[in-house]
């Protein structure tokens, strides 16, 4: 009998190059990378499945033909992330951005970004054939940052990509991610934001930005509030506190992880779903998967960079080991 083909499950965003200074390093010394939170989640995802096999990680997204964005589809497949749908603009140009760091490892972002490639994605009648394929996919993963940066026309365009692959069946995974900057105003943040939350099977939102944007009270309130926009799911995180879960069965918190050091807390979110969507993806339950987040982002604020090297994450026998 013929194996059954892998889940195929489709991480979408803008991908940057990612600047960053490591303390010990020369004054001035800055290091480059690649990182988005997306791609970020993405990277976690293929890690933490580890061995397993379970599931095809694919990463969308438009990169401009500069020097950055032609290493950027070896970078990503140098983490078994496929590149299929990684679309090199040619004459366009690649976002960038640099990381500053308190003394406890809380971070703040400068971005060039304006003319990133990846702003038109799903905009003046392109990518209908990419609409088509990945809706054909097994599940669908995007963010508050993807949809910022598009176009109305491209935002349009994913919200109902995303309806239509709901109702489909399929995991639709939205994390909330709201950067103020990238939006007109506070309004539309919220009004497109919670759009996305009701069109998701899971929504993976930190507590921060739900309250910023709609003044829950506490996590409690926001997994309500989920829940009735119409989110089948819901994990809402609290940083190194318990995640708060929702869905049809009721509430629950999943205990945080203690992480053994705090030198950078960029990509804390971005792990913690990564993690969460391999366990899913490998046939956990919800509460497994708030655990295998937890634990995948308790290694990887005690790292610096987005993407933490390989040995600090790698699951080989994937998300559910204990």
């Amino acid at each position: 009998m013929a194996a059954s083909p892998k889940p195929r499950i489709a991480f979408l965003g803008e991908c940057m190059v990612e600047l960053y200074h490591r303390p010990g390093d020369e004054a001035g010394v800055m290091r480059r990378t690649v990182g988005g939170d997306t791609l970020n989640a993405a990277v976690y995802c293929r890690r933490a499945l580890g061995d397993t096999g379970a599931a095809e990680v694919h990463y969308v997204t438009r990169v401009g033909d500069d020097a950055f964005g032609l290493e950027i589809p070896g970078f990503i497949e140098a983490e078994d992330v496929r590149t299929d749908h990684v679309e090199i603009a040619k004459g366009e140009t690649t976002g960038l951005y640099a990381i500053s760091r308190d003394d406890e490892g809380e971070r703040s972002f400068s971005y060039w970004r304006s003319a990133s490639a990846a702003r038109r994605l799903f905009t003046d009648g392109r990518d209908e054939a990419l609409e088509a394929e990945l809706e054909s996919f097994d599940g669908l993963v995007y963010s508050g940052i993807s949809l910022a940066i598009l176009s109305p026309e491209g935002r349009e365009r994913l919200l109902a990509l995303a309806e239509r692959m709901k109702a489909a069946g399929r995991i639709v995974a939205f994390d909330g991610n709201y950067r103020p900057r990238l939006w007109a105003s506070k309004e539309e943040a919220a009004e497109t934001i919670a759009r996305a939350h009701a069109r998701a099977s899971l929504s993976l939102p930190g507590l921060d930005d739900e309250q910023v944007l709609y003044a829950d009270a506490d996590a409690q309130g926001a997994v309500q509030r989920l829940l009735k926009l119409g989110a089948t799911s819901a994990i809402v995180k609290s940083g190194g506190d318990p995640a708060l879960l929702g869905d049809a069965s009721g509430l629950r918190e999943v205990a945080g992880v203690k992480a053994p050091r705090i030198v950078d807390t960029t990509s804390a979110g971005d792990s913690f779903n990564g993690a969460a969507l391999a366990a899913l993806v490998s046939g956990a339950s919800l509460e497994e998967a708030a655990r295998a987040g937890h634990r995948m982002a308790s290694a990887v604020i005690g790292e610096y960079g987005a993407i933490v090297p390989r040995e600090a994450t790698w699951w080989a026998q994937g998300p559910r080991e204990s």
